[in-house]
């Protein structure tokens, strides 16, 4: 395969912590139109290597390489302009805000108002049919008119994917997508 092939490289890549290498020599080829997994037991690093890759943390050492640009010393908002997007491991919803509304703050950037705090909200309506669809797609559109809090923490992980593929994302992120959820969630997601 060629470089042109994967959309994410690493090579070499390294985080130490005052003597200890959380991450060591870690070498990814992403492809693609894929799905890869970082498989590995608690404390093995993986949280540690999705911050690398999204410039949360400095890289000690090694490369990171985003559709074949060096992006190794770009900050997380750069990496993000690039369409790099990311989840957290612990849930990040707006609790007091609808479902629909948390979908709909996500989508908002695309209309280039988002900072416009005086605009009616009805002004985001536009937004609302596309916000639908994402919830749909999760399995949350019967819950769009509840706020956020009262989801259960399954189902705000699975607000979260669809706030996440809201952004239009080339590349996306997943950490412990699945946590918290109950089996019959897990196979949709």
């Amino acid at each position: 395969m060629s470089a042109g092939d994967y959309i994410l490289q690493t090579r070499a890549l390294t985080k130490e912590f005052k003597g200890f290498t959380a991450v060591s020599k870690v070498d990814l080829n992403v492809r693609r139109g894929t799905i890869h997994a970082l498989i590995g037991p608690n404390g093995a690093g993986k949280t540690t290597c999705f911050n690398l890759l999204t410039k949360f943390l400095i890289p000690t050492s090694g490369q990171i390489l985003y559709d074949g640009v060096d992006i190794t010393s770009e900050r997380p908002a750069a990496i993000a302009r690039r369409g790099v997007i990311r989840s957290f491991q612990i849930s990040a919803v707006f609790p007091h805000l609808t479902v629909l509304e948390n979908v709909r703050v996500a989508l908002q950037r695309k209309l280039g108002t988002s900072f416009h705090f005086w605009r009616a909200e009805r002004s985001l309506q536009v937004l609302d049919a596309r916000a639908m669809e994402l919830l749909n797609e999760v399995d949350l559109g019967r819950f769009a008119e509840l706020p956020a809090v009262e989801l259960s923490y399954g189902r705000k992980r699975a607000l979260e994917i669809a706030t996440t593929l809201a952004m239009e994302p080339k590349l996306m992120l997943l950490d412990e997508p699945t946590q918290g959820m109950g089996l019959e969630d897990v196979d949709r997601i």
